[in-house]
């Protein structure tokens, strides 16, 4: 799957991280067969504007994802680098490690996967996981 990425703040931060996850995703998701996906890096106001716009939260959030309705584009997911920056002090991540983890959230919302339920998330966090390569969560 190919990464179409868009980074419109001051950080520098290499495609390469994302790139990687993708490859994981479409090794550990059967159904990952999109020919790509679109990921936006940004700061508080604008995704504060898109969460307002598109799920009716006036507050900044750390990641959304745009799931597309056709076969070829997956979608999109759009990260906050302010929040994945507090998030990443927060739990002792890295930042590439909470943009990791952020980006693959994402994606695997737009494959389907959901956390509304306790047993989903578990199946989500586990998805997530062994797409990072991490043992436990």
């Amino acid at each position: 799957m190919k990464l179409i990425y868009l980074n419109e703040t001051s950080n520098t931060i290499s495609s390469s991280i994302f790139e990687a996850v993708l490859d994981n995703v479409t090794k550990y998701v059967s159904h990952a067969k999109h020919e790509d996906v679109e990921l936006l890096i940004t700061n508080n106001s604008r995704i504060q504007e898109l969460n307002r716009q598109y799920r009716q939260k006036d507050s900044p959030t750390d990641v959304l994802s745009f799931a597309f309705e056709d076969n070829v584009h997956l979608g999109q997911v759009v990260i906050s680098i302010e929040k994945a920056k507090i998030q990443a002090y927060e739990v002792g991540n890295t930042l590439e490690e909470e943009l990791r983890f952020l980006f693959c959230h994402g994606v695997l919302h737009n494959l389907g996967y959901d956390h509304e339920f306790y047993d989903e998330e578990q199946k989500m966090l586990a998805k997530t996981y062994q797409i990072l390569g991490r043992k436990n969560f």
